[in-house]
């Protein structure tokens, strides 16, 4: 796998990655991380990928993130 760069974003990080004919999108915060696995046969290219993270995207996977932080929190603290 292969980094090909950073797509700028101030709510986490996000970074894009090939391999294996794919392109792989990581969302990270400082605990938690979200990869998206994308067929280089559904996009045209980079800069599709790049294009499909929109900001209403970003905030889903924000949403995401904080469902998990919960889950987490509550498997933790059971009581």
């Amino acid at each position: 796998m292969y980094f090909i760069g950073e797509i700028p974003n101030p709510k986490c990080k996000v970074s894009l990655y090939k391999w294996n004919n794919k392109y792989f999108v990581k969302f990270e915060t400082a605990d938690l991380e979200q990869t998206f696995k994308i067929s280089e046969t559904e996009v045209s290219g980079e800069s599709e990928v790049r294009e499909l993270i929109t900001e209403e995207f970003v905030d889903k996977v924000i949403k995401r993130f904080e469902d998990m932080y919960g889950d987490l929190h509550n498997a933790l603290n059971p009581y």
